[in-house]
Formats: C-alpha cells, structure tokens, sequence
C-alpha cells in the first residue's frame, strides 16, 4: 500500500453522535485499533473541556495517530458560524476556532474548518464575512503553528464554499501555508462533476480527505468507484490519511469493520 493510512472519526464526549464512533471514547479506541485503523479524527465538542493529557496518553497506548480534529459541534451543538450576520456570533465563532487550534497544537493536528462556516442570508457579504474570520484564525495559526483545513460542503448544508474549486481559490486568497484545503467524497458525489478531476486539480492543496459512500454509508455499501478515487490520490502523490466519516449503520462497530475491511481489501 502506498504511504496513504486509515482512520476513523471518534467522538470525545459521550454526548456526542459523530458519523463514526461515539459513546465511551477508550472503548472506541481500542476498537478502532483492533480492527486496523491507523488513526482517530477526533470530533471535539467543547475545546475547553478537552482533557488534552487523557487524549494523548489513550492515542498513544492504542499506538494511533490523529490526523485531524473536527469542529461541527461549535456550528451544529453551539449555533457558532464564520459567516453569521451578527458580528458578535462571528467573534465567537472565532475564539472557538482558536480554541481548536489550541487543542490541535498540543495534539499535533490540523483543525477542520466545514459546518463551521456556517449558512449565510447573504452569499456576497458571507464570503467577505469568512474571509475576515479565517484571517484572524490564519493569524493564529500561524502563531501557534497549526493548520486548518477548508473542507466544501454540499448545498444542502451549507450555502458557502461547496466545491474544491472554491475551496482552492479561497486558500490562495488566503496566502498561508498553514491553510489547506481537505475533500469528502460525499460531499464531492453531489456537487462535483468528477470526483477524480476535481482532486487533480486541487493536488497541490489537498491535505485530508474524508471517504464516506454516495449513501454516507461505509465505502463499498453506495456506489462510489473508491479504486478509482484511491488511484487518483496516489497519481498525485497524496501521503496522509483517509478518514472513515460515514453513518453508525447498521451499528457503529459493524460500519466501521464495513469500511476497513473494504479499504484493505482495495487498496494497493
């Protein structure tokens, strides 16, 4: 196989239902170990409340890695949003997204920034809304020697950034080397026109990339070509992980075997 490793999305809190596994986080651990994942992305819920120290000593004695770090929560649980209206929802917005980056310095880890941004009334002033937020975050990142990742969401989610295309154009507006640009391919089934050219094209900003099937299910229960999209990452020399973001179904544990066992089996 090529440098290329597995992970799967884990929920720190318990109160938490991440599109991975969720409830008892050591449990999780294990378990993903167990079934041969490389590594956890962890979907945080409250940054401050992280118990940083657990974290990393529970990583370490399962001998995984944390590819990333997910901040749904703060838009999906707290209503926090980059390209809200009212200015104060931003700044809050903001200092959460540095919470984050805090909790990805100490761990090691880029930060995602994808529900986050938020739904806006206004496409025009939510763009330069999400600009001006990112390059506060940009700023800290910077600082404290982290990253984040732009990740495009489907339409149906979020009115803003929807596509690699315009998640490559914003990062190089940017400017910063701290900020990248991570695909999903759920996401990709509905808004691209190819999965395979979309991430050619974006191969110089591509960082991380989620694998879920065209269901959100485990690959291998839709009907993505995930050889075919594996192909194309190794063309263009990707080396970082795939993450498993995919729907607890039938069980959390079963879609999570579902989905390891059909990327060893695929994979080079």
């Amino acid at each position: 196989m090529s440098g290329m490793r597995i992970a799967i999305v884990v929920a720190t809190e318990p109160g938490i239902k991440p599109l991975g596994l969720g409830g008892n986080f050591e449990v999780n651990l294990k378990r993903a170990a167990r079934m041969g994942y490389d590594g956890v992305e962890l979907l945080v819920g409250d940054p401050n409340q992280l118990n940083i120290e657990r974290v990393r000593r529970l990583v370490k004695k399962y001998n995984l890695s944390i590819p990333a770090i997910g901040t749904g929560p703060a838009y999906t649980m707290h209503g926090l949003s980059l390209v809200a209206s009212d200015k104060e929802t931003r700044k809050k917005a903001v200092e959460r997204v540095k919470d984050y980056l805090k909790v990805g310095k100490e761990l090691g880890s880029p930060v995602i920034v994808g529900s986050v941004k938020g739904w806006t009334e206004n496409p025009q002033n939510g763009v330069e809304n999400l600009k001006s937020c990112l390059g506060e975050c940009t700023d800290f990142a910077e600082e404290s020697g982290t990253g984040m990742l732009i990740e495009p969401l489907n339409r149906y989610e979020s009115n803003i950034i929807n596509t690699l295309e315009e998640a490559v154009t914003l990062v190089k507006e940017i400017g910063s080397h701290r900020v990248r640009v991570m695909a999903d391919t759920f996401h990709m089934n509905i808004e691209e026109k190819s999965i395979c050219d979309s991430m050619m094209r974006a191969e110089e900003y591509l960082a991380h990339v989620h694998f879920s099937d065209s269901n959100r299910r485990a690959p291998g229960q839709g009907h993505l070509d995930f050889k075919k999209i594996i192909g194309t990452l190794q063309e263009i020399g990707y080396e970082n992980f795939i993450t498993a973001e995919i729907l607890p179904l039938p069980t959390q544990y079963e879609a999570a075997k579902l989905a390891i066992e059909y990327l060893k089996r695929i994979m080079p």
